[in-house]
């Protein structure tokens, strides 16, 4: 492969911030692959879960998720991104990344565990407020939003106002409470960029 290296558009935002719509969006204005880690693994993951005795509608709170499911999926999800990457594709990785922005090198140690060639990388932060992300959540209604409407305020204290500490990398953010600015966002992101 020559010339610039592919790019990397890693967004991460809560449930019902709007990933997904800014990920496809980002996908469709730059030709880069969406990966999804939802649909790369959900179904596997409601099976594990269930296999192991566990409500697999309670994700965030339940250990065996978090210590030794979530990790493979995210390690799935890197791997096709490093196929992919090889082969000189850009790729959007869509995925919350939520128990892992404090860690400073997580990024950085995932990119190398999973084998990516040079990317030039920009974590898309992508925020909402609160009513919006509320009703969002309610009007998609997925079984694995249920805890998070049963105790909405928990939720939200905990997972309303994500910090990335991810080093090493661009980083932008998206407001996607408001259609038009979410549009000037992603468009700014889309230009500074080589996609």
């Amino acid at each position: 492969m020559t010339g610039a290296p592919p790019d990397a558009f890693i967004t991460l935002g809560g449930a019902g911030s709007g990933k997904s719509t800014v990920s496809r969006q980002l996908s469709r204005m730059t030709g880069a692959v969406y990966l999804d880690k939802d649909t790369m693994s959900d179904v596997l993951v409601q099976a594990a879960l269930e296999a192991l005795g566990h409500d697999p509608t309670d994700r965030e709170s339940n250990a065996t998720y978090v210590e030794r499911i979530m990790p493979l999926e995210y390690r799935a999800l890197f791997a096709v991104a490093a196929d992919n990457l090889a082969l000189g594709h850009s790729v959007v990785l869509d995925a919350p990344f939520v128990a892992y922005l404090d860690d400073p090198t997580w990024l950085s140690r995932s990119m190398a565990t999973a084998g990516w060639p040079v990317t030039d990388v920009t974590v898309v932060h992508v925020r909402a407020e609160a009513e919006i992300v509320r009703a969002r959540l309610r009007e998609r209604g997925l079984d694995r939003d249920r805890a998070k409407l049963a105790d909405w305020d928990a939720y939200w204290s905990r997972f309303g106002a994500l910090t990335c500490t991810w080093d090493g990398v661009r980083h932008a953010t998206i407001h996607n409470g408001d259609a038009a600015r979410a549009a000037v966002d992603l468009e700014r992101i889309a230009l500074q960029t080589g996609a």
